[in-house]
């Protein structure tokens, strides 16, 4: 079971996809794309799911300032061969926030919720390679209180490609790319009047190139850089240089700590119980 309490966010479409989803990939700055032991591996990297051992769950949950929370869970299963499969669910919601018109005056109270359902499946070879899809469903909802009703819905369905690469059983290297296929969502705006309009609007393509190095059996360092391509005709894009330490103590305690670019430091730890032979897994968090 996973508890995380902050989280940074960042404004473009889909964005509430990449607040984050566990506390452990919080705490390592989300430098996941090539780390083969997160729990939630179909939210890091699908071809990661080609490296699954048996069952595992995974279940997170965000508790942040200013009315803002998050939930997710996941499984996953090992399948025959080096293969395997995960589906799953992230909730994230913004209550009761004051709107804004464009000289900055109060307007009415809003709130939203966004919800996405994710289909994985990864396929490898025995020393680590491995090629992943993700099929991920998105419904957001943005609605105006009761005095003014005004709700925007949007759905998309988009698919993320990922792929793996085993230098050493010690080093090994992930890319992912988000919003590989049919990356546009459908919005639909109801003002209240009876009348429908849509309109269509593009998510970023981002691309997450990363490594995992095992430094020493009970440490390990992972290193990543986002791409963000703002704009699909041009070569405007954004980039974020992503970094994690992960250190184990006594075997079933992890000290964790982070860095987003240049100043965004993350710390967590983690402890593993073990229960009849099934191991629980307890993270914190904070940013």
């Amino acid at each position: 079971i996973f508890f995380i309490f902050t989280v940074q966010l960042i404004a473009n479409p889909g964005s509430s996809y990449n607040y984050g989803y566990s506390a452990r990939s919080f705490a390592l700055s989300s430098a996941m794309v090539a780390d083969k032991n997160d729990t939630f591996k179909s939210f890091a990297n699908p071809a990661l799911l080609s490296q699954c051992n048996d069952i595992s769950y995974g279940l997170s949950y965000f508790m942040m300032s200013q009315d803002r929370s998050i939930q997710s869970f996941c499984f996953s299963k090992k399948l025959p061969g080096n293969a395997g499969v995960s589906g799953g669910i992230l909730r994230t919601s913004i209550g009761e926030f004051m709107g804004k018109d464009s000289f900055n005056n109060p307007t009415e109270e809003l709130s939203s919720s966004d919800y996405y359902g994710l289909l994985s499946f990864g396929l490898g070879s025995s020393k680590g390679n491995g090629i992943g899809l993700s099929m991920r469903m998105h419904y957001s909802n943005l609605h105006v209180n009761e005095l003014h009703i005004n709700k925007h819905t949007g759905t998309s369905i988009t698919v993320d490609l990922g792929i793996t690469y085993s230098i050493t059983s010690k080093y090994q290297l992930g890319l992912k790319l988000q919003n590989f296929l049919n990356p546009n969502i459908n919005w639909d705006i109801n003002r209240g009047d009876g009348m429908s309009r849509t309109y269509d609007e593009q998510y970023p393509l981002i691309v997450m190139i990363g490594s995992r190095i095992d430094v020493t059996n009970n440490s390990k360092l992972v290193i990543q850089k986002d791409f963000y391509s703002l704009d699909y005709d041009s070569e405007v894009y954004n980039q974020f240089f992503r970094f994690g330490y992960e250190h184990i103590i006594w075997n079933n305690f992890a000290l964790r700590m982070g860095l987003q670019d240049e100043n965004k430091y993350r710390f967590g730890f983690g402890y593993t119980f073990d229960i009849n032979t099934f191991p629980l897994v307890l993270d914190y968090a904070v940013d």
